[in-house]
């Protein structure tokens, strides 16, 4: 009766095992994109995911360095769509401003984390796509709204990374998963974004900006990295044209003004930098005269809009690392007590011989 028993925990943890062994495959991330991307589009992963180490460390610093971690913006209440003006009660919604010119505000974003549940966004996030989805008239307004998706995919990083548990933050892998990870296009369209960013970056200067010296050699060590990494092809928006441009511009007005329906003040404020960010790329990539006119805190934004891309493709692979060790630590747990029922088993059946 005992062997009969031990025969079928046997069985039961090695079905247990395999399946676990299963489920640790694949949560890996490399096996996860292989059934989700194309070849190519695997190598343009690879490629960015490479030129992403080399730049993330340099963009890293450059963001807690004083010179671009006060951002100036002006709080304004231009939402397009009636939302009850709610303040929001969370402790880190709110902030202090650096005393200033009214309505300047003035922040330094090394405070300004993205700490927050992200729970109210949902019905911005689904009225932006209706409006924009209403001006869709080309391939060229398909990549800005992967554009935009991706800077929406990036938040959603942030927000399970430091993720508001109430008493604590810290990641929430399964709200990655549920809100990024199970879903390819926003994976693509994150990386989409940082390709994007990688190349408007080539075309940055910062001549007419004052920068510290120190500041000055980070930013250069920064911008001579692109030329030591070979930039794979990127021909998507070569058919631009100024009215593509234009409506590109009429995107962001739109997502600016979307923004200031949340109630989320720090919310608020870090939609308002990357939307910003992006403004200043899309500047910077097609209309030369405007990029010779960016101003440093145009730069502030596009710098900061960039570490934030970049921080959340690193999240990836921590996200995906933390999803595979759940079943690694218990298929551990699994594997001994298998081990033991063996060795039980081979115990009672020696004794009755």
């Amino acid at each position: 009766m005992i062997t009969a028993s031990l025969q079928i925990l046997l069985s039961l943890n090695l079905v247990a095992l395999i399946m676990l062994t299963y489920n640790y495959s694949i949560s890996k991330k490399d096996i996860v994109f292989q059934s989700y991307f194309n070849q190519e589009v695997l190598e343009d992963i690879h490629h960015i995911e490479e030129f992403n180490n080399v730049v993330y460390p340099i963009l890293n610093d450059l963001s807690n360095d004083s010179d671009f971690r006060i951002y100036r913006y002006i709080d304004t209440l231009n939402c397009p769509i009636y939302l009850p003006q709610e303040e929001c009660n969370v402790e880190t919604c709110n902030f202090k401003n650096f005393p200033g010119e009214d309505p300047i505000n003035t922040v330094d974003l090394k405070y300004m984390g993205e700490k927050y549940t992200g729970q109210q966004g949902q019905n911005i996030w689904i009225s932006i796509y209706e409006d924009l989805g209403k001006n869709t008239s080309s391939d060229m307004h398909t990549h800005m709204i992967n554009l935009i998706k991706g800077i929406h995919s990036s938040i959603s990083i942030s927000i399970t990374e430091q993720f508001d548990y109430g008493n604590k933050t810290g990641p929430n892998v399964d709200f990655f998963f549920w809100r990024v990870g199970y879903y390819p296009d926003r994976i693509y369209n994150l990386y989409f974004l940082e390709s994007f960013l990688m190349q408007a970056s080539k075309f940055l200067k910062i001549n007419n900006i004052e920068l510290q010296t120190n500041t000055q050699q980070k930013v250069q060590g920064l911008l001579s990295s692109f030329n030591q990494m070979p930039i794979y092809k990127f021909d998507y928006f070569n058919n631009l044209n100024e009215q593509d441009l234009k409506q590109y511009r009429d995107d962001i007005k739109l997502l600016d003004s979307y923004m200031d329906c949340v109630h989320c003040k720090r919310c608020k404020l870090n939609g308002k930098v990357q939307i910003h960010g992006l403004e200043a790329a899309i500047n910077l990539l097609f209309d030369e005269k405007e990029r010779v006119q960016l101003e440093k805190n145009d730069v502030v934004a596009f710098l900061n809009t960039f570490q934030k891309i970049s921080s959340s493709i690193k999240s990836l692979d921590a996200m995906f690392e933390r999803r595979t060790q759940i079943p690694y630590e218990n298929m551990k747990l699994t594997g001994y007590s298998l081990i033991i029922l063996t060795i039980l088993s081979k115990v009672i059946l020696w004794k009755k011989k």
